[in-house]
């Protein structure tokens, strides 16, 4: 349709132009301005009978859209037509240069009020689409906590992948069915579906107590902590990648306190409890050895082992409670605790810092890591044979009492 009308104007146009070129000249400014007005009568005409025909077909918006480009391209093909016919502009490249300038500034004014347009259409349909939330929406207080939720949830609604967590319970002994079924037929490693038929096939892991597929299970194998600390048990089980990964990286790390897991463990294996009595000797030893500057050749010795075993007690690794079952850190600490004993009994600057028992009034140093025959106090720390110490009586408080009492009493006025 608009290449229609360009082919009418310009026939038109050229038929109103017919006279020669040396007669054009002198009346070139009418014949242009008898062009504009035709032109502009002829859009208008045009634009009269699409208006016209969009209010019968029912599609105005599209019929002013087309009515507007054609009444553009009129535009254009006038400054054609003058381009054409000026002076100066003999050059087809001038005139394809202003033309082109005249149409890059209208098609850029034309773009830019589309693109606002389509800004503001969009703005209204964000604000239309947040009227259009249900009132009860807005109105649920636990809206945000749900979405707090769901933000937060841990792989699905049905499943979820294992957490570094540290076992310290053996698990109770099921039936493979109730046990993936607890995990909604699932593996337990990456969720993926399991059928009825393929249960058989899954593989069980001794750390976590849940069975997984093959893919996140490869028949690795290690000792399990929980077994170890509750029956002294060594023995090496099936666990899964995940649990064999957990594993390796606390191997060497002390989070096992054996008196708050399980008291009774020293009772049923006699082996540790040897070493706790030289862990405990080694505690006060250390110490003292501190306080020494000729100790510092002993001092290094303790470097061969772990400085937790020497700095806390019933502190254990995996490492460690491995070794004492394999053998390997009793001699160790045994040899590290009789140089001390020996630095200790040769030194002037230790036997210094030790104790006289106060109920016997014996000659003997006491130390306290002199386990098997020092008693200490424990409210003023002083040693004393296990024979005669007596509870309550502790010569050493009660002075400490005494001169307590004397520097409250009110001073009597001389």
């Amino acid at each position: 349709m608009i290449i229609a009308s360009l082919e009418k104007m310009k026939c038109s146009i050229l038929n109103q132009h017919a006279e020669p070129w040396n007669t054009e000249e002198t009346s070139g400014s009418l014949g242009s301005y008898q062009t504009d007005s035709e032109i502009s009568s002829y859009t208008r005409v045009k634009t009269q009978s699409a208006s016209s025909a969009s209010s019968d077909s029912g599609y105005e918006g599209k019929d002013v859209e087309d009515t507007n480009l054609l009444m553009k391209c009129c535009h254009l093909a006038c400054l054609i037509f003058r381009l054409s016919f000026d002076l100066g502009c003999n050059s087809a490249e001038v005139t394809a240069q202003k033309l082109y300038r005249e149409f890059r500034k209208h098609w850029l004014q034309t773009e830019t009020n589309v693109q606002l347009s389509r800004c503001l259409n969009k703005t209204k349909a964000k604000y239309a689409n947040k009227e259009k939330i249900p009132k009860e929406l807005e109105s649920s207080g636990n809206l945000a906590e749900e979405i707090k939720v769901k933000a937060t949830l841990r792989g699905t609604a049905d499943w979820a992948p294992p957490r570094f967590q540290i076992i310290f319970s053996i698990h109770p002994s099921l039936k493979r069915d109730a046990v993936v079924a607890a995990q909604n037929f699932t593996c337990a490693g990456c969720g993926t579906p399991i059928e009825l038929k393929y249960i058989r096939r899954l593989r069980y892991c001794d750390y976590l107590g849940k069975y997984f597929c093959d893919c996140c299970h490869s028949y690795a194998q290690t000792s399990i902590p929980a077994r170890i600390l509750m029956k002294w048990d060594f023995r090496k089980y099936y666990v899964c990648n995940f649990s064999k990964h957990l594993l390796l990286s606390i191997w060497q790390n002390p989070i096992f306190n054996v008196s708050c897991i399980n008291k009774t463990l020293y009772t049923k294996a006699k082996e540790l409890n040897r070493v706790r009595e030289i862990q405990e000797q080694l505690l006060h030893i250390k110490k003292l050895l501190k306080t020494c500057r000729f100790a510092e050749s002993v001092l290094k010795e303790f470097e061969q082992v772990s400085s937790h075993l020497t700095t806390e007690l019933h502190l254990f690794s995996m490492d460690d409670l491995v070794k004492i079952k394999r053998g390997l850190l009793m001699p160790l600490l045994r040899d590290i605790l009789k140089s001390s004993i020996s630095h200790v009994e040769n030194c002037e600057l230790c036997q210094a810092k030790g104790f006289i028992c106060e109920f016997c009034q014996s000659s003997d140093v006491l130390f306290p890591f002199q386990i098997a025959t020092c008693k200490r106090c424990t409210v003023c720390k002083a040693c004393f044979h296990n024979q005669c110490f007596k509870s309550g009586e502790c010569p050493k408080c009660l002075r400490i009492a005494a001169r307590r009492m004397f520097s409250e009493a009110p001073s009597v006025a001389m």
